[in-house]
């Protein structure tokens, strides 16, 4: 998925059993102190949550000719197909999942950093975006990563500074990530497109979002299953959760402006 591609923490679990993690929503403060004074500062606010395991999953069922008279690696070509979609599906959640029976996802997670302006359909611009990039604190954007959709990468594209140059930075090396403002650039098929109250760009350090996979991807055949009809059934499945583990602010969003 997007955000594990774009540097989401990984908890792997070999069951999937609840487990808790620290939630950081303020760190707190440190104060100067006189020698032999009495240290001062304030406590960080810390809540527990649950990572569960939710399961996503894909049934295909193919005649027992087609399975055995093929002449093309079949079975590959379903194991790959199955694990895609139950990857996308798992995907979708990791970004915009609701919670509660569903992943939380990063976005619904991250706070607004900035509001666009009024009368432009919800679009964003080039100071837009340099300001939502310093809306997260500084530990945090230098380690910070865009997601934005295919479509608004096209609008990322076209962006020029003060100086006539562009923010966007094709990669250099096959593999690598392009990057704007110096930092990597992601697309994401679930971010929300250019409009009105979208959230559409989405900066921050994702390695504050904790993935749990439990047990990884299951693909699994059975000939039993559909024994009536004479089809073979395979399916694959994932379990998973997500959650963003740090809440004061490592992750900020570019919203567009309501009218």
């Amino acid at each position: 998925t997007s955000v594990l591609q774009a540097g989401a923490t990984v908890l792997n679990t070999s069951s999937g059993e609840n487990i808790d993690v620290p939630v950081t929503t303020s760190h707190g403060t440190a104060a100067a102190v006189a020698e032999a004074g009495t240290l001062a500062g304030t406590d960080p606010a810390v809540a527990k949550r649950t990572l569960g395991a939710f399961k996503f999953g894909q049934l295909i069922k193919l005649s027992r000719e087609l399975v055995d008279d093929t002449a093309v690696d079949l079975l590959g070509y379903v194991s790959r197909a199955a694990g895609r979609n139950v990857g996308l599906a798992l995907g979708a959640k990791l970004a915009v999942g609701a919670g509660t029976t569903e992943p939380w996802g990063i976005v619904t997670r991250a706070t607004t950093g900035v509001t666009g302006g009024a009368g432009v359909t919800g679009a964003f611009t080039a100071d837009n975006l340099i300001d939502l990039m310093f809306s997260v604190i500084g530990p945090y954007r230098t380690n910070g990563s865009w997601l934005v959709k295919d479509a608004t990468l096209g609008s990322v594209r076209k962006l020029k500074d003060s100086a006539n140059r562009y923010l966007f930075d094709p990669a250099a090396t096959f593999g690598q990530p392009d990057t704007l403002l110096g930092r990597p650039i992601y697309t994401d098929a679930n971010m929300a497109s250019v409009g009105l109250s979208a959230k559409s760009v989405l900066f921050g350090d994702i390695s504050t979002y904790f993935v749990r996979i439990a047990g990884g991807v299951r693909f699994e055949r059975s000939d039993d299953f559909a024994f009536d009809s004479d089809q073979v059934a395979f399916r694959a499945i994932i379990r998973a959760d997500g959650e963003l583990a740090d809440q004061t602010g490592s992750v900020k969003l570019f919203v567009g402006n309501a009218a």
